[in-house]
């Protein structure tokens, strides 16, 4: 079941028709990219043991990638607008679109530390089929110092309207009506906490932050940004839908648009040049490139 198969959609996480001549950007497996596996929710429901069942979970992310350089500017937070989907999934698959921020250590998935932020359909977790606005943090990859949404103590949220695992309607639909999340994630260059901003179909306004003691791992330390979308399915059910769907061909892949990322002065750059990307090794998920923010 861990094959492509054929009748699953596939999805391309930038807009099918920005697809040019470019150079193919670096492409790397899942093995070289601990996130998945350390920090899907999956992992963060703590009531659940699920040691017994890990070997039959197959993971599959698609991401674009920016990692820090040496002598170049270093990017902190990230913008970006994300088209929403809804699937009718059951307990055992998982589907998700969202942002990535992540200090890896070493590269073991012990020395993980980050967070990310997106939406969420994960019938196991939530206990039904709807896609939820989700954060979830790790600090030292443990599932005993990670936790999602507000399950328990982490994420402070400031809002009174919006919260993590809060339902997202409307969702988009394929032939219709569109819609999309605006997240803002970005650190706070005197307090050291790292800050979310959330809007649907609009505007954004502030959600809460992660305390920079809660991932002490990221105190003063550079990161690894990613956005994308990441699926996974226990056997025997098979592999979800990611992002809308699907393939680029066919005109209706879902999107990231208007990508921004972040100085340490809070300052936004506009990601107008492709950026490395990364695939499953079967590729069953496909990526497009970046062009114009999108």
């Amino acid at each position: 079941m861990e094959n492509c198969l054929q009748h699953i959609v596939l999805y391309v996480l930038l807009l099918a028709n920005v697809i040019t001549g470019k150079s193919s950007p670096t492409e790397q497996g899942n093995s070289s990219m601990p996130w998945p596996s350390v920090l899907r929710p999956m992992i963060f429901h703590t009531s659940e043991n699920l040691a017994s069942d890990q070997n039959s979970v197959i993971s599959y992310i698609t991401s674009h990638v920016w990692t820090p350089r040496g002598g170049a500017e270093n990017y902190y937070g990230i913008e970006a607008t994300i088209d929403v989907y809804g699937f009718n999934l059951q307990p055992g698959q998982l589907s998700a679109a969202g942002i990535w921020i992540l200090n890896k250590g070493d590269g073991k998935p012990s020395s993980a530390n980050g967070f990310q932020v997106g939406w969420s359909i994960f019938p196991r977790f939530y206990k039904d089929s709807h896609t939820h606005f989700y954060t979830s943090w790790t600090s030292g990859g443990s599932p005993a110092k990670s936790c999602s949404d507000m399950i328990c103590p982490g994420f402070q949220k400031t809002s009174s309207s919006i919260a993590p695992g809060s339902i997202i309607n409307p969702v988009s639909d394929i032939r219709g009506r569109k819609s999309y999340i605006t997240i803002r994630v970005f650190k706070d260059k005197s307090s050291g906490d790292w800050h979310v901003h959330y809007g649907l179909n609009g505007g954004i306004k502030p959600v809460g932050y992660f305390p920079k003691s809660l991932i002490p791992g990221l105190i003063d330390r550079k990161v690894e940004i990613s956005f994308g979308g990441y699926v996974s399915h226990q056997k025997p059910q098979p592999s979800p839908p990611m992002g809308s769907g699907y393939a680029p061909a066919s005109g209706n892949a879902a999107s990231f648009k208007n990508i921004k990322l972040i100085d340490a002065n809070g300052n936004a750059h506009l990601v107008n040049t492709n950026l490395p990307f990364r695939v499953d090794p079967k590729r069953c998920y496909p990526i497009s490139y970046i062009d114009s923010a999108r």
